[in-house]
């Protein structure tokens, strides 16, 4: 399994084109073009929140993506005490401010959990991988 690590504060997400480094490395996995986009997508919206949802700019936020013959697992650890219920049956109205991307998230990836961590919280999605 290959992996690629991120740690970075909340203003180095902001200023770091972390996209590019994650798209070059699922080509280097020959990850489909539609899958790599929905991992970048799941991934911009994931830390999106955790952006806005922590106090704490400075402690760093974990981003692990791992790809294997079978599946992408995406592990993104932060410091915010609060993991999101989630129980959507649609999509969120275009006009809400909330929900979307977590829909987004749930619909698009195969698996996805949220867990209270010691340290905070540990969201994880899976996606399989079709060739």
């Amino acid at each position: 399994m290959n992996s690629l690590q991120f740690n970075l504060t909340h203003e180095q997400w902001r200023q770091h084109p972390f996209c590019d480094e994650l798209e070059q490395f699922m080509l280097m996995q020959n990850v489909h073009e539609r899958q790599r986009f929905k991992v970048i997508t799941c991934v911009l919206e994931a830390v999106s929140n955790v952006i806005s949802h922590t106090q704490d700019t400075h402690e760093p936020i974990v981003l692990i993506v791992h790809c294997n013959h079978d599946r992408i697992v995406v592990d993104l650890l932060d410091h915010s005490p609060t993991v999101p219920k989630v129980a959507f049956e649609e999509c969120p109205n275009q006009l809400s401010e909330h929900g979307r991307g977590l829909w987004i998230m749930y619909n698009w990836m195969d698996a996805v959990r949220f867990q209270t961590t010691v340290l905070g919280s540990h969201l994880r999605l899976t996606l399989l991988r079709h060739h």
